[in-house]
């Protein structure tokens, strides 16, 4: 809908993933690779260990919260975030390890990963020989990923914390979400919580649960509906206005490329009564 706060635009972002691995003499495996994004090093990771336990140094690599269980077609957060929409995965990186240099342990139990994660140091050292800056703003992670030994089911459960500075102290997320398949349907909910020092001195809680549907009409094209909630409380008292999400997907591959098409609706935008927004966006992806 055009008027002063509309956007049209065309974006592009560009990928290539370069990895290899080796067996070593020990009887381990050691794998090590990273993602170009727009030409910069994005993601990398040196991984190694056995099929039950690996032990990894990296970055943007791993089982995070950033990701979510819902059976997303398309991208969603993208067009969702650019609304202005506060729900909790807006606020994510405040708590968020996996984006930063990190050292991860992953032990395969319960049907899935159990992740362990420390990233140390938020300052700007990359190297051994840079002295760089300790912002004391280390992040911690907790991570189920798996289906506990049930066919059809995907689970995304955790707790990420950092520390933060100035009004990301204290950065806590918390999220439980939930997939299941049966045929052409996946059904799926999640729910999360964020806190962090800039929230708690307002004395605000926000609180967001997703819900989608989503249905399998060929072999190439799929169709979803998700609804978005996120309540704010200040002062342990809930606000009259929650952030409402409605959003449709249709996705529909063509042997290596891939359209998705989603359309948002955002009532009380931030929480704030009135503010409204939509957001239409046309993505597709090219794999060689």
């Amino acid at each position: 809908m055009a008027g002063t706060n509309s956007l049209r635009s065309f974006g592009a972002e560009h990928n290539i993933s370069l990895s290899a691995s080796k067996d070593l003499d020990n009887g381990m495996t050691a794998s090590y690779g990273t993602v170009l994004e727009d030409g910069v090093a994005d993601t990398h990771f040196l991984t190694v260990g056995t099929d039950s336990v690996t032990f990894s140094v990296a970055r943007d690599n791993g089982a995070n919260l950033s990701s979510s269980a819902i059976p997303y077609i398309g991208d969603a957060f993208t067009s969702i975030n650019q609304l202005g929409a506060i729900t909790t995965n807006t606020l994510v990186g405040t708590s968020d390890y996996h984006n930063g240099e990190h050292a991860r342990l992953d032990i395969n139990a319960a049907g899935g990963t159990i992740t362990l994660g420390y990233a140390p140091n938020g300052g700007t050292a990359t190297r051994p020989s840079d002295s760089g800056v300790d912002a004391g703003n280390s992040g911690t992670g907790l991570i189920y990923s798996g289906n506990l030994g049930v066919d059809g089911l995907s689970i995304l459960a955790g707790i990420e914390k950092g520390d933060g500075v100035g009004a990301q102290q204290d950065a806590k997320n918390r999220q439980f979400g939930a997939r299941y398949n049966f045929g052409q349907f996946t059904v799926g909910a999640e729910r999360q919580d964020e806190e962090n020092a800039a929230l708690a001195a307002a004395q605000v809680e926000l609180e967001t649960t997703t819900y989608a549907v989503t249905f399998a009409a060929t072999d190439n094209m799929s169709i979803g509906l998700y609804m978005t909630d996120t309540e704010e409380k200040i002062g342990g008292a809930k606000s009259a206005d929650d952030e409402e999400i409605k959003m449709v997907q249709v996705g529909y591959n063509l042997a290596g490329l891939g359209f998705s098409l989603s359309y948002a609706e955002v009532e009380n935008v931030s929480n704030v009564n009135g503010t409204d927004g939509e957001q239409f966006q046309i993505r597709t992806i090219q794999q060689f």
